[in-house]
């Protein structure tokens, strides 16, 4: 664990330098987040955080840590994701190119580590699901493209990418820590957080930074990476770290908001890849919250589901009913969005009686 915290902290020091001289790198690069209809903020923002998360974590492992394991295939393709995001953040790319990319790089990753999904666990209480050698790696690459993709589509607000990023890693660590056989894992989970702290607090303007710093596709499609790249590893091995299921849980605020996202998309005829205003933060900022307020609510939320699932996990609650649970919170979660604006009209009618009663206690 010293190692792991040594590793962890080079990795946070060197991104908190890396910020300043991306600055004005992304302003010679065109690395600019410019506003426009669809944004709320002002003027041109550098979409450089992600790269310093980047950098942080690949100069720290080149120094400190073990390309065994597969991992030298890990950061080759987490390079080569990173370059692609970053010439799409400044020349914005087709959404076709993007995605084949993507396949291929997680076939890179997959069949060069030679580590992919072998099981799913006993998630329907009939035994161990087992993929064998050839589903594997086919649903293993699919799950590389969705988890690079949900904590890209959950990054429409300041802090919320980087919040539930830092949910999922916090919760790993927590299964990671008491594990046998998981030093690597532990290494790069801690390392990945170190890295987003100091770009968080910039996205947040926690001081003392006082210019504002986007993730970019580049440290979006990193993380979500990165983030699968470590549930695979701690749940495949031997003796797993935890059960699939409960990697459900670590990432469930931004998995569910792809899939209800890509569901509802997919019921209009609409491209599954086309960009709009329906993501979880857009309804609670339609609801009358505040971007903080809205930030606070789905974090929490996040840890919430988090805790559920470590609980499962130290309970030994039986995986059909943690996925069981799951699949109902999620169906829960699709029917309040079928009926949002509904609710919204009651929501909004309340907080205006509640705000006309205060005013006439005064």
């Amino acid at each position: 664990m010293e190692y792991a915290g040594s590793t962890g902290l080079l990795a946070g020091l060197i991104a908190l330098v890396s910020l300043f001289p991306l600055r004005p790198f992304a302003h010679r690069a065109g690395l600019l987040d410019v506003a426009d209809h669809r944004k709320t903020h002002r003027g041109s923002v550098p979409l450089t955080g992600g790269l310093s998360v980047f950098i942080g974590l690949f100069v720290a492992w080149w120094i400190a840590a073990p390309y065994a394991g597969g991992y030298g295939v890990f950061l080759l393709c987490s390079l080569l994701l990173v370059v692609m995001g970053a010439v799409d953040d400044a020349r914005h790319l087709p959404a076709t190119f993007r995605l084949w990319s993507q396949v291929a790089l997680g076939a890179v990753l997959v069949l060069g580590s030679g580590v992919w999904l072998d099981q799913f666990g006993n998630l329907l209480g009939f035994g161990v699901i087992e993929l064998g050698w050839f589903l594997g790696p086919v649903v293993t690459i699919c799950a590389v493209i969705a988890a690079t993709n949900m904590f890209n589509m959950i990054d429409g607000i300041d802090g919320l990418a980087g919040s539930v990023s830092l949910v999922a890693l916090l919760g790993l660590l927590v299964l990671l820590v008491p594990a046998q056989g998981f030093h690597s894992e532990t290494t790069l989970a801690l390392a990945l957080l170190f890295a987003l702290v100091p770009y968080w607090l910039a996205n947040l303007r926690v001081p003392p930074f006082r210019c504002r710093v986007f993730m970019g596709d580049a440290g979006s499609l990193f993380i979500g990476f990165s983030l699968v790249w470590l549930l695979i590893n701690s749940t495949q091995q031997g003796e797993a770290a935890f059960r699939p299921v409960t990697a459900l849980w670590l990432v469930a605020v931004p998995l569910m908001d792809m899939v209800a996202i890509m569901v509802r998309r997919a019921k209009k005829g609409e491209s599954v890849m086309r960009p709009d205003r329906e993501h979880l933060h857009h309804i609670f900022l339609r609801a009358g919250f505040t971007d903080r307020q809205a930030l606070v609510i789905i974090s929490v939320v996040a840890v919430l589901m988090a805790a559920l699932g470590i609980a499962g996990e130290w309970l030994a609650v039986p995986a059909w009913i943690m996925c069981a649970a799951f699949v109902l919170l999620f169906i829960g979660y699709m029917w309040v969005l079928g009926h949002v604006w509904r609710l919204l009209v009651l929501f909004r009618a309340y907080r205006i009686a509640a705000l006309r009663r205060a005013a006439q206690k005064r």
